[in-house]
């Protein structure tokens, strides 16, 4: 068994990829700002830095040795490249935590892209853009991680792959967007959508840390999209839902919905997702036990 570094993995997925480590058998160490704690107890090694600082990354690294890191909080060039300094001559391999929002507003994507249509070594980065200010790195998430990708496939010394997520889904997840749905449906409020939305790209929160975990110890390197492989839209979601609430969704689609208080965040106007190599369940084997668990937590 190895040793894996996990930044960033006292929340969502991050948790459950530090479990199924733990269970695997690995030796874990967290790396954190130190700002929340976990239940993890002694099972973990901790350390503290803040990624996006190459200075305290690198000194919090001194005298450590990693056979992979799984870099959870990789959210723009600053840290891809703080991480390629700080963790050179240190580790055997990095996963970065990607997403499919790496394939927005990119000429000659296909609706449903498959992970060679965009090359992180043809993207380029900009480390002079103000990714340190919240507001700029949430409105620009997508290009923060394209250019990631890009920093580390030029200055990283060590082999990297690259996790491009689906949109990932568990009960309580904290981005609230399935909770959106749920208590729109539940109280019988509008979920405005895109005139014919399309579809995307979903993966449940227990497949994405167990595909996490066999990257950080597998030969892969490069981009990997990692969904279930079928596509849904807003109205699949409502459906699911629907059947386990026994309440009708009020869906009201509009030809220029963007603004709208109301618009689902998993409404697109056209098809947006991903082609999966990786053999991952397909929504309809998992969404309905999280969505009942959603509800029963209310």
């Amino acid at each position: 068994m190895g040793h894996i570094c996990v930044i960033g993995g006292t929340r969502f997925f991050g948790r459950t990829l530090v479990k199924r480590l733990l269970g695997e058998g690995h030796k874990v160490t967290v790396l954190t700002r130190g700002r929340s704690g976990d239940d993890f107890g002694h099972t973990v090694s901790r350390l503290s830095a803040d990624a996006n600082d190459v200075d305290a990354l690198s000194e919090a690294v001194a005298g450590h040795e990693f056979d992979a890191v799984v870099h959870q909080m990789c959210y723009s060039p600053v840290a891809a490249l703080a991480a390629a300094k700080a963790f050179q001559g240190r580790i055997g391999r990095l996963v970065m935590t990607s997403t499919i929002e790496v394939y927005t507003t990119v000429p000659g994507v296909r609706p449903f892209a498959a992970a060679a249509e965009l090359d992180p070594a043809d993207h380029g980065y900009d480390v002079s853009l103000p990714w340190l200010d919240p507001d700029f790195s949430d409105a620009h998430y997508g290009e923060g991680k394209r250019q990631a990708e890009s920093a580390l496939t030029d200055a990283a010394q060590f082999p990297v792959a690259f996790a491009r997520a689906g949109h990932v889904l568990a009960e309580g997840e904290f981005t609230g967007r399935l909770a959106f749905h749920v208590d729109r449906v539940l109280a019988g409020a509008r979920i405005v959508t895109h005139r014919v939305p399309g579809r995307s790209s979903f993966v449940h929160a227990d497949e994405i840390a167990g595909y996490l975990a066999w990257l950080s110890g597998s030969s892969v390197t490069g981009p990997v999209n990692a969904s279930s492989p079928d596509g849904m839209a807003v109205r699949d979601l409502c459906a699911v839902i629907e059947a386990a609430t026994g309440r009708t969704a009020v869906i009201e689609e509009l030809d220029d919905p963007v603004g709208d208080s109301d618009l689902s965040p998993f409404s697109y106007p056209k098809d947006f997702g991903m082609v999966v190599e990786h053999e991952f369940s397909p929504v309809g084997a998992w969404l309905p036990e999280v969505v009942r668990r959603e509800i029963s937590g209310r």
